[in-house]
């Protein structure tokens, strides 16, 4: 277990992400489907945002929901992908180590890094629980 060890060797390669085009109903579907709490969006394999449950959770809060309308109809009415997504993400390369991406995370701001690779491709992503399991092999 060396904190010099490549975030390659580590990282999830399988990351659910949905192009900058999809609906909002389609980021609700997958955050609740696949039970995870953000969305990476991407701009033809390029990481461009992030789009987290909580960010749903507002627009709905906010939102003023017609006669009959279903939550995805409020949702893709609410806005594009585009305009709420976060753009202020924490990645590190895929040739940086495990240390680099500890100190990323260790502020407890955020509980996962996203993986790129040098042209901004999204290759994969890390955790907290990851990096405390690989911490205590």
């Amino acid at each position: 277990m060396s904190r010099k060890t490549p975030i390659s060797e580590l990282m999830t390669t399988h990351v659910h992400k949905l192009e900058v085009g999809a609906k909002l109903s389609e980021v609700r579907r997958m955050l609740t489907e696949q039970r995870v709490h953000h969305v990476p969006i991407v701009d033809k394999g390029v990481l461009v945002g992030m789009v987290s449950s909580r960010d749903l959770v507002g627009i709905l809060r906010r939102a003023k929901t017609g006669p009959g309308e279903s939550v995805d109809q409020t949702l893709d009415r609410s806005g594009a992908v585009a305009k709420v997504m976060s753009s202020d993400l924490v990645t590190v390369r895929s040739d940086e180590s495990v240390e680099q991406a500890i100190e990323r995370i260790a502020d407890g701001s955020v509980h996962s890094v996203l993986v790129l690779d040098a042209g901004r491709r999204l290759v994969g992503i890390v955790t907290d629980t990851d990096l405390l399991d690989y911490l205590c092999e």
